[in-house]
């Protein structure tokens, strides 16, 4: 049961029959994701990819989906073994608060804001 100090969401399940495309169509700040394939990125090079990533990203401030990156990373790059070597087997606990701007010191030393 969620306490005040750890307040939950609610869970609302997608349904099933959702039409995800009049949704995007009907809500104004709703947009289809832009997708590249890993592959056209080497066809486009690294400065054409550059100018990509600056515009639709950084200025857009949209996320760009690259697919297929997955076949060009080593298998063992982020297995469990590679981040227990890297990162450690530590569990954090990570608490955050639903109250924008957070105001309460409390809260504050919480989420790591001085």
């Amino acid at each position: 049961m969620p306490s005040a100090l750890h307040p939950q969401a609610k869970f609302d399940p997608i349904p099933p029959d959702l039409d995800l495309s009049a949704l995007v169509e009907k809500t104004p700040n709703f947009d289809y994701v832009v997708r590249i394939g890993a592959n056209h990125i080497h066809e486009l090079g690294y400065e054409q990819f550059e100018k990509l990533v600056l515009l639709h990203v950084v200025v857009g401030g949209k996320p760009l989906v690259i697919e297929g990156w997955n076949k060009y990373l080593p298998p063992w790059l982020f297995s469990q073994a590679w981040l227990e070597d890297n990162v450690g087997k530590k569990r954090e606990c990570i608490i955050l608060s639903l109250q924008s701007p957070c105001t309460n010191l409390w809260q504050r030393r919480m989420l790591g804001i001085w």
